[in-house]
């Protein structure tokens, strides 16, 4: 694979490339689907392809090879759509290599697991016996390896693995609640708890009555907070600023969020996201984004990185720069202290369809789904329905009262795209609108 790796990028230099970029990725993973409680079909893979990032006088195009046997004629294809696009200006290079990687390695033990039934069984079990009726949802084992080369002289090898649940319980069509479970380690993987969490939200969420509208004191659970500063890492992004798709344009330095905030992104920490280098081969670290509340740095790629006068912080995509795992630092108060703060308020647990009315100002809707509930002295008095938060980014991070002191990982298809490590977010004057507004 490393070969394969070196010789696409030989081959588009030969071509007159002045850069290239070559990820080849082997990829063996493992799924179980379940529904109705029971286990309904598994899946395995074993399969290559490529990466590649080719640039021809600044005119850049990048692709994915699926037949690893014509990599030579997927290479000359990449250059001559490459040669009759629109050169792009601000385009500056790759990194310079080689680099110098951590040492790390998959668990032994997830690399070993070959049947999964159990952990569903587990998680299934967990959310009947909060008074779930019907579970649904997915198990997988990922694992893959990636051979990185450059034309700039870095070369790399990682290999990666990682265990991921998504469960969800309905008691009805109305009452229903989200689970998840994810983990780098086979010690840390606990889907009997994302099931448990998952059945206790279905049963509080029965009956669910109109909501009202207004503006609240809102408690989001980890994994709406997680597709938040999901929003936030990925809006971070120096190219998501310069296409004006950011409301954090022109903020270093000033205030962005509440003093309760600080936020960082990490690609070299323990997650399911973990990585040894990013697209450029540039190692992965800790990168500071926003530091009680203040805006301290983009995510940078080489030539965001010369257009913004700085250094790369090793976050490149084949294209653009983005996030790799974005971390919270947790609060002070317990789970259950944050919930008695609520005097009269909302607890939120999940969402989808998160939407921009604009980029620039950060004004956006989103839609809570799963378990909606009115809160009284910190009690659930009753499951509401059919509401949308309707409230701008940077309102909501600012108006962050508190955060409790631990921190979940969250990740899932449908919000929150890659490792969001949350805790409980108490969040004041939330913009809460209703269908037949």
């Amino acid at each position: 694979m490393e070969d394969v790796a070196s010789r696409i990028v030989d081959k588009a230099i030969a071509l007159g490339c002045q850069d290239a970029v070559a990820d080849v990725v082997e990829n063996r993973s493992y799924q179980i689907r379940f529904a109705r409680n029971e286990a309904v079909i598994s899946n395995q893979w074993r399969e290559s392809n490529a990466s590649v990032f080719v640039v021809h006088g600044k005119r850049v195009v990048a692709s994915d090879v699926r037949d690893l046997s014509k990599t030579d004629e997927a290479v000359e294809r990449l250059v001559k759509i490459a040669k009759t696009s629109q050169a792009n200006p601000d385009y500056a290079g790759i990194a310079k290599g080689p680099f110098r990687y951590a040492r790390t390695r998959p668990d032994p033990k997830v690399l070993s697991l070959h049947e999964g039934g159990k952990y569903v069984e587990a998680a299934v079990g967990g959310a009947l016996d909060q008074g779930a009726k019907e579970c649904a949802g997915s198990f997988w084992k990922y694992e893959d390896e990636h051979f990185l080369a450059t034309s700039n002289g870095a070369e790399g090898h990682d290999h990666r693995a990682s265990l991921y649940l998504s469960i969800r319980a309905l008691v009805s069509l109305e009452s229903s609640g989200h689970g998840i479970a994810c983990a780098s380690k086979l010690s840390q993987f606990q889907p009997e708890k994302a099931g448990q969490k998952a059945g206790r939200i279905a049963a509080l969420a029965r009956t669910p009555k109109p909501a009202k509208a207004g503006r609240y004191t809102v408690l989001f659970d980890p994994l709406i907070f997680g597709s938040l500063t999901d929003q936030v890492g990925g809006r971070l992004s120096a190219w998501a600023v310069l296409a004006g798709l950011s409301p954090f344009g022109k903020k270093i330095g000033k205030r962005v969020a509440s003093s309760q905030l600080t936020l960082y992104d990490d690609g070299s920490a323990d997650s399911i996201a973990r990585k040894r280098f990013d697209a450029e081969g540039v190692p992965t670290r800790r990168n500071l984004l926003v530091n009680k509340g203040i805006l301290k740095t983009y995510l940078h790629n080489t030539s965001t990185a010369k257009k913004f006068k700085t250094k790369t912080t090793g976050n490149a995509g084949l294209v653009a720069p983005d996030s790799h795992a974005v971390f919270v630092k947790p609060g002070d108060r317990s789970r259950d202290e944050i919930f008695s703060e609520v005097k009269d308020g909302l607890w939120l647990t999940n969402t989808w369809y998160t939407r921009y009315q604009s980029y620039v100002t950060g004004d956006l809707s989103t839609i809570p789904r799963d378990g909606i509930f009115h809160i009284r002295n910190g009690d659930v008095v009753e499951a509401w329905k059919d509401i949308r938060v309707t409230d701008n980014l940077l309102h909501l991070m600012k108006n962050i009262v508190a955060l409790s002191d631990e921190a979940e990982q969250m990740m899932w298809w449908g919000e929150v795209s890659v490792p969001n490590f949350v805790p409980y977010a108490l969040i004041k004057d939330v913009g809460i609108t209703t269908s037949n507004q």
